[in-house]
């Protein structure tokens, strides 16, 4: 399994990765949100404007060839998260998991986003994920804060927001 950056020929596979985890770890929530979070979330567009901007990072897990998993980064820009990035997902093709993809993305995000200056990964993660939430906290992240989050069906959702300091 190797990491590099996300090149735009990448982003119809993408979405495919996108598409299949979202069904499965968000299967707790209702098919219309599902489709409406991969539809808004992963258009084409919004990684068109994410590939040119100097403040994300995309990066890709290939093995044997294929795109099996990314991960989505920010940095993050309010006043008081001086030094923190965002993780925005990291997805993993779902007959994939538990072979260490993930673990790897989360890796080749940390090297990335040390190299560019950062100290400290936040991400949330839906509440009712339980396995994304696992992961992240397996993996040294601190759960800090509950909030709600909207969704894109007008619905709203517990989020539970986790930090990693790594300075």
């Amino acid at each position: 399994m190797e990491t590099r950056g996300v090149t735009a020929s990448d982003i119809p596979e993408i979405r495919r990765v996108s598409h299949e985890a979202v069904d499965t770890a968000y299967d707790f929530l209702p098919e219309k949100e599902r489709e409406a979070t991969v539809r808004e979330r992963f258009s084409d567009d919004r990684f068109q404007t994410a590939l040119a901007d100097n403040d994300v990072i995309l990066i890709a897990a290939v093995g044997d060839g294929e795109l099996v998993g990314y991960a989505h980064i920010e940095a993050v820009s309010r006043a008081n998260a001086v030094g923190e990035a965002a993780i925005r997902g990291i997805y993993v093709e779902p007959n994939r998991w538990r072979e260490g993809i993930g673990t790897i993305l989360l890796d080749a995000t940390e090297r990335a986003v040390r190299e560019r200056g950062f100290t400290q990964l936040s991400i949330g993660v839906l509440t009712d994920n339980e396995q994304g939430r696992r992961f992240f906290e397996s993996n040294g992240f601190e759960r800090v804060e509950e909030r709600v989050e909207d969704l894109f069906t007008g619905g709203t959702a517990y989020q539970q927001v986790y930090y990693h300091d790594f300075a």
